[in-house]
């Protein structure tokens, strides 16, 4: 980090103007040039500056590199432990503050800053999220080629986060093909979630295999697992009902102490046999899954499958259960996705017009989200709508709405 740079990460540290801070020291021309790299201050002026900013002369003048390998190392490490162990990543991360907390060297704020952002995706509100990449964002320039890949891996998980699936790629993309990364398994993963998201599946199984391959080698049995799970996932999505079911059956054999991954594999399960038209299995596995669940808001998505399937086999004492149940609890914990899944249920249960609550509250709230599945599901129900009341133009586009969004899938 050159002198130029640390000067201009502690003024603006300091949210100070170069007047401000030169002010009785040189003029602002000087300053400013001393801060572009263009000119070396002599040893008074560096001293009367890092009075200024409250630090030691030699810390602007500070030859060794802070952010070394074994530095970036330290925060690689952290990033990874955040999601396998919440305890330990906390411990490391406040190791690492004791060491740097008050270092004036604007690489080690960065490397702060995208350690936050990692912990803030992983349990803060998105507000907090949002103020955390702004920091990060913020200090892009003070990087170097030691922190960039840190950086992509950070950023790259915050836009895949927030739905800026391009974004992601290209940060993600960037890492995989660097010749020396040491994570290429979980980039490869990791771009394998974002293309499954962005509905093309056969990169995402393409860029899975890589991933698989490699934890097979490194016998990274948990994360071979979790390979498992998203090819499960792509095959369901392909139609290939058989390949997703035996996929999921391989991964419940050896996660019984996995309760988190047993819930989701038994709800897979059941989507699938739903889609088999095994609906004697499917409800057998949505059972399943509630009965591992562990926190209510868990068991939102198999709630609401059971109540869509009772609803679509005219069961109306079964539905209006676990309609009942996933309301009270999608108020209880502030749900709003599922506040209004289950509101439009109990309307296609009452048999109550549809279209009005579809098309203002509904379907805006859906697309904010980019919830391809639940649009296709309210575009189909406003084109019956339109057809039982011979509306027969409209029922057309909510149609070819349908068409066009699973041509995107």
């Amino acid at each position: 980090m050159d002198l130029g740079q640390k000067l201009k990460f502690l003024r603006n540290k300091q949210n100070s103007t170069q007047h401000e801070i030169v002010e009785g020291i040189c003029s602002v021309s000087y300053y400013s040039k001393i801060e572009n790299g263009n000119v070396v201050p002599n040893e008074e002026i560096l001293q009367l500056l890092a009075e200024r900013f409250g630090i030691a002369p030699e810390e602007l003048v500070q030859i060794e590199e802070v952010v070394n390998d074994q530095v970036v190392q330290e925060a690689e490490n952290i990033y990874n432990l955040i999601k396998e162990d919440q305890a330990a990543a906390k411990e490391a991360y406040q190791s690492f503050l004791e060491d740097f907390e008050n270092s004036s060297d604007p690489g080690i704020r960065l490397l702060i800053s995208l350690i936050e952002l990692r912990f803030a995706l992983r349990f803060s509100t998105m507000e907090e999220i949002e103020e955390k990449f702004q920091e990060a964002e913020s200090l892009q320039d003070y990087s170097n080629m030691k922190m960039m890949p840190l950086f992509n891996r950070v950023c790259g998980l915050y836009y895949y986060e927030t739905g800026d699936y391009d974004a992601a790629l290209e940060l993600y993309l960037g890492l995989a093909n660097s010749l020396n990364y040491p994570y290429k398994a979980d980039i490869h993963y990791e771009l394998s979630l974002v293309y499954n998201r962005k509905g093309n599946i056969y990169k995402s199984i393409k860029h899975l295999e890589k991933a698989l391959n490699k934890y097979l080698q490194e016998m990274n049995y948990d994360k071979c697992t979790v390979c498992y799970f998203l090819l499960g996932i792509n095959y369901f999505k392909m139609g290939n009902y058989d390949e997703a079911i035996d996929y999921y059956n391989r991964i419940e054999k050896v996660i019984e102490d996995d309760k988190n991954l047993l819930r989701k594999v038994y709800h897979n399960l059941g989507l699938a046999f739903e889609k088999k038209k095994d609906i004697e299995k499917a409800i057998d596995y949505y059972q399943q899954s509630l009965s591992v669940s562990i926190e209510e808001q868990h068991s939102m998505k198999t709630i609401y499958a059971l109540a869509k399937l009772y609803l679509s086999m005219e069961n109306k004492d079964k539905a209006i259960q676990y309609i009942t149940e996933g309301k009270e609890v999608a108020e209880k914990k502030g749900l709003e996705e599922y506040i209004i899944k289950f509101h439009v249920l109990q309307l296609q249960l009452n048999e109550e017009n549809i279209k009005e609550y579809l098309e203002t509250v509904a379907i805006p709230f859906f697309e904010e989200k980019k919830d391809t599945e639940f649009l296709i599901y309210s575009n189909v129900l406003l084109s019956d709508y339109y057809s039982q009341n011979k509306q027969y133009k409209q029922a057309y586009f909510k149609i070819k709405n349908v068409l066009d969004m699973k041509g995107g899938i």
